[in-house]
């Protein structure tokens, strides 16, 4: 059996021709932070394995059964990580699991992402971590068949307790696609049990934005009545039920509202409030439009009639300047009007004028509201930015614009990846420093911070398989993270990567109130002083000869803003 120790941040494949992984004898690690590591094991066979000295019989009996245990003084957690096929029917391991058993096929390493958290508590000093291979019989002992150690050097730097408190992340959510994917009742109690599971994973990440869908359907599922290549029910439904009652008045129940609200600001997602729905939704071909509504957009609405006991949609001018007015007071009422933001996403050059008109009749019911625009396209860009409170720039066009943004909207800045670039990105078979180098060009680029526009827009299958419209979304684009059978929400090796480059962020950031040009210095010599407008080929393809990340980069990185950092502090 052969049992290799590597980095955190490899991504282990069924690909044929690829190099044998670079073994690691030692990881470092300082007090508040989390170290990691990957276990490789394999010796070409279809093998059963375990993580704990529970029983566990393979489902065919004659497949061979090995325990893995980890000794060492730390606490730890230890987990499979379970591969999901990606393009050229290539599979990647990515989602870690939660059973302490599993069985890998004799064509793939079989990965186990070991994680150890370090608090104050523990001393300074190299603690050795020893790992053994056990062969596992049903009626015999086990044999020790593979030992093999790793160190772990504790320095005396000290991270704070959050790392990520200034890294503004905004992943959108898709809180319907959430309960459709555990089949429970929309905004239900076991709905927003997810809710909460989900919100606790983005704010240990660093989210800082609430995702609000208060207009049904603004994406229109993402073409997803069209495109079957894999199946999948991407609507996303408004959080508000609004009533007509017999009076004739429009009423809106914002308890679910607020319920999910704080849900997220429990966890600490308190910094900016983002609704959808109301201006710039998409009008895909094909898609029936309410085109009765007296608005510039054919926005959807829903509500039901007492009178009738029927389910309408609002179509005259005045119930949607209510319904709007509602929400706008009720998020006044709630003291969150100066953190709320009415977002559009990717707005389209022939709509610009479609989208001016909206939102002046927007401005018309309430002057201040604020929106926030994701851009892909220049030209859509230069149209509307002077009407853009907080812009969302497409990696193209941060790296072609990122110096004239940041000086007009300080602190209001970040940059979006989606299905492109090609790289650095999140996608399934991306090498995983593309995650975790976000947090260095957020710092680069002067943005507070990135937004990607999927956490879990999953297809129907996706504990099994994540691929949906592979035309358009490369596989992995429309989530980071999986449904497991369990009910709880896992998470994947990509969310990892992106956690540490967000820690890489701070670190740049502290170093860079001592010692701004040596932070500067840092970075440059980190991305081979290639300036942003030679990173892409075009809008969607990177120059090949940027962003080929190693990990002996990222350690000279860390190394060398750690070394500043002690001598400076």
């Amino acid at each position: 059996m052969e049992c290799l120790i590597v980095s955190e941040s490899y991504k282990a494949s069924t690909k044929l021709l690829q190099a044998r992984p670079e073994q690691i004898e030692k990881i470092e690690g300082a007090h508040n932070q989390t170290v990691a590591f990957q276990i490789l094991l394999h010796n070409g066979q279809k093998n059963h394995y375990l993580l704990n000295e529970q029983f566990s019989i393979p489902d065919e009996i004659e497949t061979p059964m090995y325990r893995v245990a980890i000794n060492t003084k730390l606490n730890y957690q230890a987990q499979f990580v379970e591969y999901y096929l990606a393009k050229d029917n290539i599979s990647y391991a990515d989602k870690l699991i939660e059973e302490k058993s599993y069985t890998f096929d004799g064509d793939r390493y079989a990965p186990i992402y070991v994680e150890i958290p370090i608090d104050e508590k523990v001393s300074k000093k190299t603690y050795s971590i020893e790992i053994l291979v056990f062969q596992s019989f049903i009626n015999q002992d086990d044999r020790l068949i593979a030992r093999e150690k790793i160190d772990l050097a504790i320095s005396d730097f000290k991270f704070p307790k959050n790392t990520k408190e200034n890294f503004k992340l905004d992943i959108w959510q898709q809180p319907s696609n959430l309960a459709r994917t555990f089949k429970v009742p929309l905004f239900g109690d076991e709905h927003f049990k997810l809710i909460d599971q989900m919100a606790k994973i983005l704010a240990d990440i660093g989210q800082k934005s609430v995702t609000i869908i208060a207009g049904e359907i603004p994406w229109k599922g993402w073409f997803n009545y069209i495109v079957k290549d894999f199946p999948a029910n991407l609507y996303e439904y408004s959080i508000v039920p609004i009533k007509r009652n017999k009076n004739g008045e429009i009423i809106c129940d914002f308890s679910l509202l607020d319920r999910y609200i704080n849900s997220f600001f429990k966890y600490g997602i308190d910094w900016e409030i983002n609704i959808f729905g109301l201006l710039g939704v998409w009008t895909p071909p094909f898609f029936p439009l309410n085109n009765d509504m007296e608005h510039p957009e054919k926005l959807v609405l829903r509500y039901f009639d007492e009178e009738s006991s029927k389910m309408k949609f609002i179509k005259d001018k005045e119930d949607f300047q209510t319904y709007f007015r509602l929400l706008v007071d009720h998020m006044i009422e709630l003291g969150l009007w100066d953190k709320t933001y009415f977002n559009a996403d990717e707005p389209k050059f022939n709509e610009v004028d479609k989208f001016k008109s909206s939102l002046k009749a927007l401005k018309e019911i309430e002057p201040s509201l604020k929106i926030k625009v994701a851009f892909d396209k220049e030209s859509v860009l230069e149209a509307l930015i002077e009407d853009v409170d907080y812009p969302v720039t497409s990696f193209y066009c941060t790296s072609k614009h990122y110096k004239e943004l940041t000086e007009k909207f300080h602190d209001k800045t970040q940059y979006y990846i989606c299905n492109y670039p090609t790289k650095p990105n999140t996608f399934l078979h991306s090498p995983l420093l593309e995650a975790r180098v976000q947090g260095v060009l957020a710092y680069y680029l002067k943005t507070n911070g990135l937004l990607r526009w999927a956490f879990n827009c999953w297809p129907t299958h996706a504990r099994t398989d994540i691929r949906y419209n592979t035309a358009a979304l490369p596989i992995g684009d429309n989530c980071l993270v999986y449904p497991g059978y369990n009910g709880n929400i896992l998470l994947s090796l990509r969310y990892k990567q992106l956690k540490r480059g967000i820690e890489d962020y701070w670190l740049l950031k502290e170093l860079a109130k001592y010692d701004w040009q040596t932070a500067e210095e840092i970075v440059s010599e980190f991305l081979e002083n290639k300036r942003p407008d030679e990173w892409m080929i075009d809008s969607h393809v990177t120059n090949s000869e940027v962003f080929n990340l190693s990990e002996n980069q990222f350690y000279s990185l860390r190394q060398t803003i750690l070394q500043k950092l002690t001598q400076v502090k």
